[in-house]
């Protein structure tokens, strides 16, 4: 990044936080880097899990939960719902989350580290009884409800995947929605805790 995407000014180095980071002279504005947020939903119905397969790459072929990245603007819990939508058809609600995986990886599109955390939810369909899940035969090329002993058969399986499974299978406490912000000068926070009932 060499112009400041505020104003337009070109970017200088400074110490900003305990390190060099790219900054503004005019405005102030200071890069941190890139981050993203991604979601995944363990979405059990008659003792079966919904994967789907990768139609894309990366890991094109591999079987995952359904799950994509949270849009700046959006509730990780409304991202989740979106994504086990979009990629399989069904319409699901989080009743909690299990867990939460942090990478860093290299270099970002403009220069600054990339870090990304991806959260997993357990989650139950809304329609239980509903219709078969179904995918677009595109980026996704399949989709279906799988037992923990299909699933412990089928190849390509990820390793995050499988995780999460015997988590949700396990019935481990997650942490639960627990409160909602009801904040206007700051919307979109939601606060999840071990022990309080679903909100």
């Amino acid at each position: 990044m060499r112009y400041c995407p505020r104003c337009g000014v070109e970017l200088v180095t400074r110490m900003e936080g305990g390190r060099e980071r790219p900054a503004c002279p005019a405005c102030g504005y200071v890069f941190f880097g890139e981050f993203s947020v991604g979601v995944g939903g363990v979405v059990m119905r008659d003792g079966k899990v919904l994967l789907i397969r990768r139609g894309h790459e990366p890991s094109r072929g591999w079987w995952q939960l359904p799950g994509g990245y949270a849009e700046a603007d959006e509730v990780v819990v409304d991202a989740v719902a979106r994504e086990v939508l979009e990629e399989a058809g069904v319409r699901a609600r989080v009743v909690e989350s299990l867990g939460f995986r942090h990478s860093v990886g290299g270099k970002g599109s403009i220069g600054g580290p990339s870090t990304n955390v991806y959260i997993i939810f357990r989650m139950e369909p809304l329609d239980p009884d509903g219709h078969e899940p179904v995918c677009d035969g595109d980026e996704i090329t399949g989709a279906g409800y799988f037992s923990p002993e299909e699933i412990a058969s089928m190849e390509r399986v990820q390793n995050l995947t499988k995780w999460a499974i015997g988590r949700a299978t396990a019935n481990v406490m997650g942490f639960k929605p627990a409160m909602l912000n009801q904040d206007p000068a700051r919307p979109g926070w939601i606060l999840f805790e071990i022990g309080r009932a679903h909100v």
